[in-house]
């Protein structure tokens, strides 16, 4: 599972909840039925009624038969996470769920940086990479660009273009 967040406070009088999300990309959170929920150390399925986007980045979920503002202010501070997205049979990659951690090379196989996050920006995804220098670099996620992903062993190798690796510090 990915964490999606933190629920921040109740959201209303109708049992929606605010969650603060750590890192997801907006747009497939709408493809979402359920999500987990950490009650006492165990993840615990809540089917989603309603999903939106608040103006400030939050995401505002309401479950299905929980109609209460009262029995939901008792999961302020819990997590709330996403399960582990990636579709074998249309090869289709969530890369904000599985690339966090994975250790960057390029063609050359020299080590350009660990996946810290996956931003998602209007047009693309963007890697943000600790570098072996502790250096943050930011490397756009190009399809084109990936040879390979060995989920495995936790390794992306990627044909990046000349000095795109030193553009940024």
């Amino acid at each position: 599972m990915v964490l999606l967040g933190k629920i921040t406070k109740v959201h209303g009088y109708g049992g929606a909840v605010m969650v603060k999300p750590v890192d997801y990309i907006p747009g497939e959170l709408k493809e979402m039925e359920w999500v987990f929920i950490e009650i006492e150390g165990k993840p615990v399925p809540f089917f989603i009624s309603s999903l939106s986007e608040h103006a400030s980045g939050n995401v505002i979920l309401k479950f299905e038969n929980y109609d209460s503002s009262e029995v939901m202010k008792e999961f302020t501070g819990c997590s709330v996470f996403l399960k582990h997205d990636y579709d074998e049979e249309v090869n289709e990659i969530k890369p904000h769920l599985i690339l966090t951690g994975f250790k960057v090379f390029n063609k050359a196989n020299e080590f350009i940086g660990t996946v810290n996050k996956v931003m998602s920006l209007p047009m693309q995804y963007m890697l943000v990479l600790e570098g072996a220098d502790n250096t943050e670099k930011l490397i756009p996620l190009n399809e084109g660009w990936i040879l390979e992903i060995d989920k495995e062993a936790g390794i992306l190798t990627m044909d990046l273009p000349e000095g795109l690796v030193n553009i940024n510090p």
